[in-house]
């Protein structure tokens, strides 16, 4: 769409026909998992709001638009996290409310896109706030982030939230196919990505996908284990993997999904591959245990989104489903 990855279509016309009409607000909110690409979602919105060419914005051949593809549109002022930091600051948040209240110098707007929202800090919030509350006519904020709750409430209520959604599978295997036609395991991957395309080329350009499967498979066992000695070995490994443990996570939702889908069926798993060690772990665990796992690990993740250390979040995940 308009050169770009959009996995949500219709959020994005109604977003464009928003600028055509003249009615777009000062705030926004991009809400969505990164996998989803929000990022690209929120440029094209940004080129639409800066494109010199209203009514049929984003023309893509004006000034503005061809600044934003090359990354040097000075109308467009993108916050990030610096690299020696590990969140957005009250120092930043004051240049860039600094740099809003600077009118445009092409466009008709001027958009401050903030990525990474949630490593706003409350300080930063609240300073961003001030400007929220009376902002200049031409300044347009986009807030992208994962999670809208990791927002202040009142930033938000003086935001537009558009949440972008996990997608189907059709369109998660289109992405797939057309990207991987070669690769075998589409099916696996459609299921691993859990309605976030973008996933499939984290695991697949990592190549590690099939020593993870392995491993998630081991974690599984060790989560579903009595023995305290496993529960350590489940937070070790995380301690030691911690650039992949978001990804080993989903993974051992599947293969959670798939016993309880054994218990109930008896076939239909998606790791096809592992079916004798899904069977066998199907006959040794109850649903109750099964289900109380799979809730620890998505709290789990949530806890590694925050920022919290993997080996504490893992062993709270072993801790919790041992109750």
């Amino acid at each position: 769409m308009y050169g770009y990855t959009i996995f949500h279509e219709d959020i994005m016309n109604s977003l464009i026909r928003s600028v055509h009409e003249g009615r777009s607000a000062n705030a926004y909110i991009f809400e969505g998992s990164k996998g989803l690409g929000v990022g690209n979602a929120a440029e094209l919105f940004a080129k639409a709001l800066t494109c010199l060419n209203e009514p049929n914005a984003p023309c893509g051949s004006c000034g503005p638009c061809a600044e934003i593809s090359s990354g040097a549109n000075p109308d467009l002022i993108r916050i990030t996290k610096p690299k020696d930091k590990a969140s957005i600051g009250i120092d930043i948040s004051r240049e860039m409310i600094s740099a809003a209240l600077t009118k445009p110098l092409y466009s008709r707007r001027k958009v401050i896109l903030i990525e990474d929202g949630e490593l706003l800090t409350a300080e930063a919030q609240n300073a961003l706030l001030k400007v929220l509350e009376e902002p200049p006519e031409y300044a347009v904020f986009i807030t992208v982030c994962e999670s809208a709750d990791n927002i202040l409430e009142t930033v938000r209520s003086r935001s537009v939230t558009i949440e972008f959604p996990p997608v189907g599978d059709d369109i998660v295997e289109k992405y797939i196919t057309e990207k991987y036609p070669d690769d075998p395991r589409v099916d696996f991957l459609v299921k691993y990505c859990s309605g976030v395309p973008l996933t499939a080329d984290t695991i697949i350009e990592s190549g590690d996908l099939e020593t993870l499967r392995t491993d998630a498979l081991t974690l599984v066992k060790q989560l579903l284990s009595s023995n305290k000695l496993d529960a350590f070995r489940f937070s070790e490994y995380f301690d030691s993997h911690k650039e992949n443990a978001a990804s080993v996570c989903d993974i051992i939702l599947l293969y959670l999904r798939d016993i309880i889908v054994t218990q109930l069926c008896g076939g239909g798993v998606t790791n096809i591959d592992k079916t004798d060690d899904i069977r066998l772990l199907a006959a040794s665990s109850t649903a109750p245990q099964i289900m109380a796992a799979a809730d620890e690990i998505v709290v789990m993740k949530k806890m590694l989104g925050r920022f919290v250390k993997a080996s504490a979040a893992a062993m709270h995940a072993v801790l919790g489903t041992s109750k």
